[in-house]
């Protein structure tokens, strides 16, 4: 079984199908992360024993940071793209 998207399949794909077939395999990656880290928080804090660090989840997910430098209101919008302008 091969893993992926083959040449040949992407060629036959619209831009929509591709955007499509990213995020779900943005999705299904994000989710295998946040079960991994999971085990790996878990299985920290017993190595632990209580002694110690507290682990969390988003220690070990990288997924975890990745919305940290999004925009978050229409007025940061507007002040991130008007000191764009001047660049």
């Amino acid at each position: 079984m091969v893993m992926g998207l083959m040449p040949d399949d992407f060629w036959d794909m619209t831009l929509r199908e591709v955007i499509w077939y990213n995020n779900g395999f943005m999705r299904r990656n994000k989710m295998m992360w946040d079960h991994t880290s999971s085990l790996m928080a878990l299985q920290a804090n017993i190595a632990q024993q209580g002694k110690g660090k507290k682990f969390s989840p988003s220690d070990f997910n990288p997924y975890s940071d990745m919305n940290e430098g999004a925009v978050s209101s229409a007025g940061e919008a507007r002040e991130l793209l008007e000191s764009m302008k001047h660049f």
